[in-house]
């Protein structure tokens, strides 16, 4: 009999505790829960550094840009001096096209005495100007009017400048950023073709592409063919190095959903024009659409013909591989491919795909680097924009620098050297001659070209900016503007050429000498001057002091430390030519100093002015002493120690001065016409002697360079200050025509006399 239970007790019931695998299950499911969570916020948190980063770049300077710099652009005005040779040398180098027909920029007619120029549009740095046509009439040497398409006359017109030079940085790419609106559509449209036809319609990640890739490699067996969208390609290329991982594949998709919801279409496709690479320049890549336009055909991308835009299309897929330099045949075949499916999309219609198609694959040869085109200039325009523009940051986002450089100077400059020097070795029996020559622009006082020495493509020391040669009678012009800013100096003062000593501090003793060992007795100031004669010039100088003459040579633009001593009336100082050249500026420009530059502006790659060359002229002596100076320069290419300039130039007027240091070591010139300053010397870097004065070597070099030339005559403004009176050269005193030795020459309106007397000796 079954025993009951206790009464007021109830049955417990035990349950049965979870298995190993039940806990096993619930661990992975809390975990797998916590990861996927931590996965979450991971991915959450590493796209919104993504996110941070791509907006920071994009939004913020996208690339380091390098510094364009650009000759002085070519101006016209009516009755300038100017041939029309000059105008057709200058649009060659903008590579323009002589048609019969214009219907674009880019072009010109040469018709008669008539050029009419449709030049492209172009941001100077004083604005942005629109596409423009003109056309300029010629009457001798110079241009008479300049009129517009409607007939209607123009006071001023001008080319756009030529860059000379793209200054690169550490990132080793170079590009030239334009906006949307600078690509033609029918490039822009042709790249969506051919690269990613659904990109307005995708978010940057096209699932449909990579399917159709995925498919078509597989059938291939190997890869034929990518499913990347312009937006992923843009992202591999601003954002991500180039190695093939599944990481870096991720990281591609996430970037390219975050440019697409950040940014606009036309945002992201102007990113990838100014981006995609295109092809090597020496050891800089060449980036964008606009870069490579100039890089491969030398024109502007508006200026594309359809089979150019084909070819740079077809490039995106392989620029090494469609490298027409080098492979012509098969980026031939690619760049019809491209044509093909312009026609086949209405981008263009089939006269224009067939005329297209028939052209040869044709590119620019490729050009020396621009580091080797123009050294020497270059280094002072990298100088200078140092001092200018101090901020490395502000440099690398594309500055634009505007200088006085012209080409035409600066081709007939390295002509002369490379032809004068080996002409005078062998004239001279000299060796290893080495030169510097500098050209400035007196209006605006801006350095016009430059060559720092006889390899005209080293890069490494610069003659011109930092070698200081023994000026010799370079000096005398100094001496002489001393004497003529005092009255009692005139052009025909006597001054004594006999033999001097002249003892120092320390008892030694100075007995300076002529060059022929000559003396003349008493001679007129000017003759003194442009037979460049030694004692006349240190007897002079010795009445005004050393002092004097050191100012002067301050006022006239020296800088270097000048020593106080006899020997610098005869060129005891040692300058580099750029400092010559500052000197003979200011004697150009009669007495007035400006200080000389390359640079005339500089603007950042949005074309604000940074930077703009705007020094005043400044008057540092009287308009007097400066005139009658000139004319002594004059007279030393007239009848003086230039005389030779004049055999060749017997229609102008020109001024200048030769300079020889000590043991024909130093061959200089110094010359000038109306417009332009040149100095130049011949010498060796060791210092040996080259056998050459200053007449013989330097202005062979001057003169050859003058022939290249439109040199313009110095034209006489006479100041107020100056008549011109019969002088008696021999007692200095003025007479009347016929009495004795006497020579009409510029005195001082205050000392003049209407009516001299006639004073025979």
């Amino acid at each position: 009999m079954a025993e009951k239970a206790p009464k007021g007790k109830t049955k417990k019931t035990t349950a049965t505790s979870p298995s190993w695998k039940q806990r096993l299950w619930r661990g992975f499911l809390s975990i797998l829960w916590k990861s996927t969570l931590a996965g979450i916020v991971a991915v959450g948190l590493y796209v919104i550094y993504l996110d941070a980063k791509v907006t920071r770049q994009f939004e913020g300077n996208k690339w380091q840009l390098p510094v364009q710099v650009y000759a002085r652009a070519m101006g016209f005005y009516p009755d300038q001096y100017l041939s029309e040779q000059e105008v057709l040398w200058e649009l060659n180098r903008l590579n323009y096209s002589s048609v019969n027909y214009i219907s674009r920029t880019g072009q010109y007619i040469k018709k008669g005495r008539t050029i009419t120029i449709h030049r492209r549009a172009f941001e100077f740095f004083d604005g942005k100007e629109e596409a423009k046509k003109f056309t300029l009439t010629f009457s001798g040497q110079r241009l008479t009017t300049i009129t517009d398409e409607r007939g209607q006359s123009l006071r001023f017109a001008r080319l756009e400048p030529v860059q000379i030079a793209r200054i690169g940085n550490e990132s080793q790419q170079d590009r030239e950023f334009l906006p949307l609106e600078k690509f033609p559509k029918t490039l822009r449209d042709t790249l969506l073709v051919v690269e990613d036809r659904q990109f307005y319609q995708h978010h940057g990640v096209s699932v449909m592409s990579i399917l159709r890739a995925l498919y078509t490699n597989i059938r291939a067996g190997r890869t034929v063919q990518g499913g990347s969208t312009l937006t992923q390609q843009l992202a591999k290329n601003f954002y991500l190095s180039r190695e093939r991982s599944i990481v870096r594949k991720l990281n591609e998709a996430l970037i390219a959903l975050i440019l697409d919801f950040r940014y606009s279409k036309d945002d992201i496709l102007e990113a990838y024009l100014n981006e995609v690479y295109l092809g090597q320049a020496h050891n800089q890549g060449v980036h964008g659409m606009g870069l490579a336009s100039e890089f491969y055909f030398a024109k502007p991308v508006d200026e594309l013909e359809f089979d150019q835009m084909a070819l740079l299309v077809a490039m995106v897929k392989g620029p090494s591989y469609y490298n027409p330099r080098r492979y012509a045949e098969r980026t031939m075949e690619r760049r019809d491919l491209v044509l093909r499916l312009m026609v086949e999309n209405g981008l263009i219609n089939t006269n224009e795909f067939r005329q297209a198609l028939a052209r040869p694959v044709k590119v620019q040869p490729l050009k020396k680097s621009f580091h080797e085109a123009y050294p020497g200039y270059l280094e002072l325009v990298s100088r200078e924009l140092e001092k200018r523009i101090p901020d490395e940051k502000v440099i690398n986002g594309g500055v634009r620098v505007f200088t006085y450089f012209e080409l035409q100077k600066q081709a007939a400059m390295e002509e002369a050297v490379e032809k004068g020097l080996s002409y005078l070795e062998k004239r001279a029996e000299a060796a290893n001659l080495e030169t510097a020559m500098i050209s400035v622009n007196l209006a605006k006082g801006g350095v016009s070209a430059l060559v720092a020495g006889r390899d005209l493509r080293f890069s490494g020391y610069n003659r011109v900016l930092d070698s200081k040669r023994t000026i010799g009678s370079l000096v005398k012009p100094a001496v002489y503007l001393t004497a003529l800013e005092q009255p009692q100096y005139n052009l025909a003062t006597p001054l004594s050429d006999a033999p001097l000593s002249i003892s120092d501090e320390q008892g030694q003793i100075w007995s300076p000498e002529n060059f022929d060992h000559k003396y003349r007795g008493d001679m007129p100031l000017y003759s003194a001057f442009s037979q460049s004669i030694n004692l006349p010039a240190v007897n002079l100088g010795l009445q005004l002091g050393v002092e004097s003459v050191t100012d002067t040579l301050k006022g006239l633009g020296v800088t270097s430390p000048i020593n106080q001593y006899p020997s610098l009336f005869l060129g005891a100082l040692e300058l580099s030519s750029l400092e010559v050249a500052q000197m003979y500026s200011t004697l150009a420009n009669d007495g007035i100093y400006k200080p000389l530059t390359s640079i005339s502006a500089i603007t950042n790659a949005v074309g604000t002015v940074l930077y703009e060359h705007m020094a005043e002229p400044e008057r540092r002596f009287e308009t007097e002493a400066a005139y009658m100076t000139k004319y002594a320069l004059k007279r030393v290419t007239k009848d003086g120690t230039a005389k030779r300039l004049n055999a060749h130039f017997p229609s102008l007027v020109l001024a200048g001065k030769t300079g020889t240091s000590n043991d024909l070591r130093d061959s200089w010139f110094a010359g000038f016409d109306h417009n332009t300053v040149t100095v130049t010397w011949v010498g060796r870097d060791d210092n040996k002697t080259t056998g050459l004065t200053g007449a013989v070597g330097a202005l062979e070099l001057y003169i050859r360079y003058l022939k290249s030339l439109n040199p313009e005559a110095i034209a006489d403004s006479r100041p107020e200050g100056i008549r011109w009176a019969f002088v008696d050269v021999d007692s200095g005193r003025q007479a009347p025509p016929g009495c004795g030795n006497v020579k009409q020459l510029p005195v001082r309106a205050s000392q003049f006399e209407p009516r001299p007397k006639c004073r025979r000796h």
